[in-house]
């Protein structure tokens, strides 16, 4: 029985004999002085806050409901009401059971009032309608959408147009066609 614990006891002191000297080996000072170091410099603006992969959604004054989805987007604390984003895809499920998609380089959304802003490369499909511009402002309060900027329209059923700017009533469903100067607005319809 002696002779039992007398080699447990040796088999433990070794142990930590060898844990000892791996602790040693693993955290002694090498004197040898790492002279390259990275230092890595980071820009933040304690003014601004930045997102990625970020989705909106709710529905507007009008009942409709909505998803705005974003890449990027990044607000000022003094005006976090007002979201810039950047790589935008919004819906807009209406009432009626048809959606309005919207495609954007950049844009603006307003949290409180729901107002939207797309800016660049605008894209907007309704059913079998496509429209092209610069810049699609969605006023949530008037229930409207405001294309602007070289506003190029398609409809496979009623044709094609073009315009400074268009108007369109979510409400009424009523498209406005407007020009700046003395230009016309440009429409061929089919047949």
């Amino acid at each position: 029985m002696i002779k039992r614990k007398t080699k447990i006891i040796y088999i433990q002191v070794t142990i930590f004999l060898v844990a000892l000297f791996l602790l040693y080996s693993t955290y002694r000072d090498t004197s040898e002085k790492v002279d390259d170091f990275i230092v890595i410099k980071t820009e933040t603006d304690s003014d601004t806050n930045s997102f990625t992969d970020v989705k909106y959604s709710g529905f507007d004054l009008n009942g409709n409901r909505y998803i705005l989805n974003a890449e990027t987007a990044e607000f000022e604390n003094k005006t976090s009401e007002l979201i810039n984003m950047k790589g935008i895809i919004a819906n807009f499920y209406l009432k009626d059971d048809t959606v309005l998609n919207v495609i954007s380089d950049e844009g603006l959304y307003n949290s409180i009032n729901l107002d939207m802003e797309f800016r660049k490369n605008v894209k907007a499909t309704y059913l079998t309608n496509t429209l092209l511009s610069e810049k699609l402002t969605y006023s949530n309060s008037k229930g409207k959408l405001l294309a602007s900027g070289n506003v190029r329209g398609e409809s496979i059923e009623k044709g094609q147009f073009s315009a400074d700017n268009v108007e369109y009533d979510l409400a009424n469903k009523t498209l406005g066609f407007s020009m700046l100067g003395n230009k016309q607005v440009n429409v061929k319809l089919k047949n």
